[in-house]
């Protein structure tokens, strides 16, 4: 057996036997190995495991679970499945399961079973973007661990709060809840903090705090910890990218999105690849390419409407009409933008709908429709300074400027000057802002 500096080169030079172990134990017994196994692998299946084996073990162990009649079985491999199925996008699926380990559960009284198949609930909500109850179920889900005295989801429980908090726009928040499942003792929780990094790199990029995200995510995409997780690599060198943009490196920027596009492959996912053509786009809108970028746009919005994920559309949404202001297309960009507030309000996706409000805001600019412009822009402002959207404020604060020069030369100078110096202060050079 593996000392306890080595587990995790022990379980990936082990897998392939561990899954042979699950599969015959499933089929010719003893069952109970088949599901206690998949059970103890779910954070090392959830890094390293394909989601479609994932899936084809848990469905093996869940079988033998009910060939045995066993209820605690039943439960934990209705929450295994559950996983890889939000995964792969199938969110209808992955909640009928998480429903099923959450009434087993509840029926056995067993606390710690109850506790995950809420947590797992919580992450198909996301997807659903059914944000309020995808919250209540997490801070359920974690003080029923707490009280369990079990320590081994409190990680995933913490993601799933950061990623909701980042959806309502409580981004401060969303890096409070990511930074404490960084913070956490990985020998007693068994716990990778691959997931955690993934999500806050992309939280930091939204408050503005580029440097902090650099700092995160550079040194662990080119870890060989990483290395197995292409999920999470993916998802980091997306936010890499993202960063490299806004800091002016636009060519690097698109290398590392079309190296991320790359990646992808034939996963399928859906609810990924939407974050990563945006970035593109917005690669190809800085160099000056906007058919590029509206191809890369069009190609989103398909993809996350094929996958019904409300996040990634509205921020298509919100691309596609910055694309479009680039190409002159004012009724195209007009249309998107209001397209994405509808769904930011419906969904309370603050940030989009702050986004969408500047969209707004730059299109009755273009369109010479001064007043309604500043008025758009002044609501933007405030939603962005309420989620700590730095990027979005000082963009604002810029188109603020632009607005009110016609008019009134001092308060246009001292917005331009607030924007300069919210773009100085998370990092982004003077000569990349459009000053």
């Amino acid at each position: 057996m593996p000392s306890a500096a080595e587990p995790g080169r022990w379980l990936d030079a082990e897998r392939a036997n561990l899954l042979a172990v699950i599969d015959h134990a499933g089929r010719h017994g003893p069952r109970p190995v088949a599901w206690y196994l998949t059970s103890a692998l779910f954070n090392q299946f959830w890094i390293h495991l394909s989601r479609k084996t994932w899936q084809t073990i848990a469905q093996t162990a869940l079988e033998a679970a009910e060939a045995e009649g066993d209820l605690f079985g039943q439960s934990a491999m209705h929450s295994s499945l559950s996983a890889p199925r939000w995964d792969r996008g199938h969110v209808r699926q992955a909640m009928e399961h998480a429903t099923r380990a959450l009434d087993i559960s509840r029926e056995l009284g067993w606390v710690a079973g109850e506790a995950a198949a809420l947590g797992l609930r919580a992450f198909s909500k996301w997807s659903m973007a059914r944000l309020s109850s995808a919250y209540d179920d997490l801070t359920t889900g974690l003080r029923l661990f707490h009280a369990a005295g079990n320590p081994h989801f409190e990680g995933f429980g913490l993601v799933g709060l950061g990623m909701v908090c980042r959806e309502l726009g409580r981004l401060r928040e969303a890096a409070g809840h990511l930074e404490s499942a960084l913070g956490l003792d990985v020998e007693h929780t068994r716990w990778d903090d691959g997931p955690a990094i993934q999500v806050l790199g992309g939280v930091y990029w939204e408050l503005g705090r580029l440097t902090d995200g650099l700092d995160l995510l550079g040194p662990a995409v080119i870890s060989e910890k990483r290395a197995g997780y292409r999920d999470g690599r993916m998802m980091m060198l997306n936010c890499l990218a993202k960063i490299s943009v806004e800091l002016g490196r636009h060519e690097e920027g698109l290398e590392q999105a079309e190296r991320t596009l790359a990646m992808v492959g034939d996963t399928k996912r859906y609810w990924i690849m939407p974050g990563i053509l945006n970035t593109v786009a917005a690669a190809h809108r800085e160099l000056a390419h906007p058919d590029r970028a509206l191809r890369a746009d069009q190609e989103a919005l398909a993809l996350a409407r094929e996958a019904a994920f409300s996040r990634g559309e509205a921020d298509t949404l919100v691309s596609l009409a910055v694309t479009h202001q680039h190409l002159g297309g004012h009724d195209e960009a007009r249309a998107h933008a209001e397209q994405a507030l509808r769904l930011a309000r419906a969904h309370s996706f603050r940030v989009v709908e702050g986004q969408a409000l500047t969209a707004l805001a730059g299109t009755a600019e273009s369109e010479r429709d001064h007043a309604t412009a500043a008025e758009l822009a002044e609501r933007a402002l405030i939603i962005h300074r309420e989620t700590g959207h730095r990027l979005g404020e000082a963009r604002t604060l810029m188109a603020l400027a632009r607005i009110r020069r016609r008019t009134d030369s001092a308060a246009a100078e001292l917005l331009s000057r607030h924007a300069l110096a919210v773009f100085e202060d998370v990092g982004v050079p003077e000569e990349v802002t459009g000053s």
